[in-house]
């Protein structure tokens, strides 16, 4: 049996997040989904959670869920990891890996860290958003939720945030709001 890997910032996590891991367990034929925040992107200069606030929204949104483990290996790293090194560490688990994308991420894919070994290691996933092109060599993850982070940090479309954590997550943005204020 394979494993699955699910990274991202995930701030916040949202139903676009959830409805990804549903759809690969529906779907792909693995024993354990890996969802990993990042410490930082390697290609964002920062969050506006810190990262052990966003580790702990994701293991109350995912703890009920078999066959998902949230994964604390990039925060733990405290700075950007490359999806390489992710994926290196979980070698160690598995040797047969999916790793799952959105289509946003496919435009500069290529220049990820080490992308041609990491592309010999993985089969890719993309998740894919209404009117995205994902090319055929990819594995595609339909998932239609229109929402984005950024909307759900300037409490918009707040109702997408799992139950778990909506209250906490909206007090934490408008908090953040206030500040900036």
């Amino acid at each position: 049996m394979a494993i699955a890997i699910f990274g991202g910032s995930f701030d916040p996590p949202h139903a676009g997040h959830a409805a990804v891991v549903s759809r690969v367990l529906d779907t792909l034929p693995i024993e354990t989904l890996y969802i990993v925040p990042a410490y930082v992107n390697p290609f964002k200069r920062g969050t506006h959670a810190p990262p052990e606030l966003r580790l702990q929204w994701l293991e109350r949104i995912f703890a009920s869920r078999e066959r998902v483990r949230v994964s604390a290996f990039e925060i733990d790293q405290g700075r950007p990891v490359p999806s390489i090194e992710t994926v290196r560490h979980f070698r160690e688990i598995d040797t047969d890996i999916y790793l799952i994308i959105g289509a946003d991420n496919l435009d500069a894919l290529t220049k990820w860290h080490a992308f041609d070994e990491l592309d010999r290691m993985v089969t890719w996933v993309v998740a894919s958003r209404k009117g995205s092109e994902v090319p055929e060599h990819y594995l595609r993850l339909d998932v239609d939720v229109d929402i984005s982070s950024t909307e759900l940090r300037s409490l918009e479309k707040t109702h997408l945030i799992p139950d778990s954590v909506r209250e906490e997550i909206e007090n934490y943005y408008k908090e953040i709001q206030c500040k900036n204020d």
